[in-house]
C-alpha cells in the first residue's frame, strides 16, 4: 500500500513541477512563491533530492531572494529528473 501512496504522491510531485515549468517556458509566469514553496518542500520530504541539494549547496548557493527565475526553475527541473528516475525504477520492480 506505501509503494501505491509514494507512486501517487511522486506522480503529484512531477505534474504540479510540470506545471510550474511549463507556465514559465510557454507564457515567461513564473509564481517564484509556490516554486520555491515546492522546492523546500521536495528538499525537507525526499531524501534523494535532499541529498543532491546537499551537494549543489556545498559547491554554489544563493538566496531564493536572489535567485533568477531560470535558477529557481533550474532547480525544480532537478528535482522533477530525480522524481522521475525514482518513479520508473519502482515501475520497473513492480514488473519483476
Amino acid at each position: 500500500m506505501k509503494d501505491i501512496f509514494d507512486k501517487e504522491s511522486m506522480s503529484k510531485d512531477i505534474a504540479e513541477i510540470e506545471n510550474i515549468i511549463c507556465n514559465y517556458q510557454r507564457y515567461g509566469l513564473l509564481d517564484r512563491e509556490n516554486a520555491m514553496k515546492k522546492i523546500k518542500e521536495l528538499r525537507i520530504s525526499d531524501e534523494d533530492i535532499a541529498a543532491a541539494t546537499s551537494i549543489n549547496l556545498s559547491v554554489f548557493s544563493i538566496p531564493f531572494s536572489q535567485s533568477t527565475n531560470d535558477q529557481i526553475v533550474g532547480e525544480l527541473a532537478m528535482q522533477r529528473d530525480i522524481l522521475q528516475a525514482k518513479l520508473i525504477k519502482k515501475q520497473v520492480e513492480e514488473q519483476k
